[in-house]
């Protein structure tokens, strides 16, 4: 991947740029913004041209795409390119005392060394006060590039110690454009554009028929939000339960639809907004919270459903 086959995104990359050019590249950085929105490909983009063995790369911007580095760099094997991910629900202090052990050692190509930390948010305490020692006497020639889903969601002293890049949704008609050039059907493309919140991730990965019916079924549920029997919703999380393989899409569609529902509330009828919708995201984020940690699938939908999974479950993140 390189900066220029990047979708979107002219404002970061323009930063990316600007400073590989001035040789003067931050040892850390915060790529923020929507999950699924292209912040790992550019990450990955970035250290392309870090690792890069032409000198004239970080002047370009580009990696010159010929050299051996570049080439491990794209097949995913470059031994100086590390992507540190959560392992089950968390990115534990384990993690980063691995990380930093494998950075403290040479670079393999005698260049330097690029660690991509995916759902840095992810990180426990005591690990992000880990890496903060990292962070704060970065050893030379290491570059650390966290991913999140929103800057708030790191400890502060993690992020003021980072060049912070916001990601922001891209447009419909670029999202419409990369599903078109994966050879879906214009229809069906541009249903699932008009719904994918500007992050091409999700619907570039998804069937297309299971990924509109989920979104369907979604927009079903949230328009009768609040107003179902319980019968209802215990009828939900037992199906929705039952079938886990679809259970991570439909629970995106039901946080699009509660994200739209929130922003057309508060823009129709600010006096009459009543905070519904923002409880049952947070009930959302608790549920997924819980279920990455194992919970019972069937009796936290059924809390999800019921309105009893928002602001007050003591046991959410």
């Amino acid at each position: 991947m390189t900066f220029s086959e990047v979708s979107g995104h002219q404002r970061p990359l323009r930063v990316l740029q600007r400073v590989l050019a001035s040789g003067r590249v931050p040892h850390a950085q915060l790529f923020w913004g929507p999950e699924g929105v292209g912040k790992e490909l550019v990450a990955r983009a970035l250290a392309r041209v870090l690792l890069c063995a032409d000198p004239g790369a970080r002047d370009r911007g580009e990696g010159c795409g010929r050299c051996g580095p570049c080439a491990k760099c794209d097949g995913g094997s470059h031994p100086d390119l590390h992507l540190v991910v959560a392992q089950k629900a968390s990115i534990s202090v384990d993690d980063v005392r691995r990380l930093q052990e494998t950075l403290a050692y040479q670079a393999f190509e005698r260049g330097c060394k690029v660690a991509i930390i995916r759902d840095a948010f992810r990180l426990t305490r005591e690990a992000a006060n880990a890496l903060l020692k990292t962070l704060e006497e970065p050893p030379a020639g290491v570059y650390l590039v966290l991913l999140a889903h929103h800057r708030n969601q790191l400890l502060p002293t993690l992020v003021s110690r980072c060049q912070a890049l916001r990601f922001d949704p891209l447009p419909e008609a670029e999202v419409l454009r990369l599903l078109t050039e994966r050879g879906v059907e214009a229809a069906t493309a541009a249903a699932m554009a008009a719904v994918s919140g500007g992050c091409p991730g999700p619907v570039l990965d998804a069937d297309p028929e299971e990924f509109l019916a989920a979104d369907r079924e979604a927009g079903e549920v949230v328009a009768q939000w609040g107003r179902q029997p319980a019968g209802r919703g215990f009828a939900l999380a037992s199906g929705w339960a039952a079938d886990k393989d679809r259970l991570g899409t439909r629970l995106d569609g039901l946080e699009r639809h509660l994200r739209r529902r929130a922003r057309e509330q508060a823009v129709s009828h600010p006096a009459d907004a009543d905070g519904g919708e923002l409880d049952a995201l947070a009930g959302l984020t608790t549920l997924r919270y819980l279920l990455e940690r194992n919970v019972n699938a069937q009796l936290a939908l059924d809390a999800l459903f019921l309105g009893m999974l928002g602001h007050l479950w003591e046991e959410g993140p």
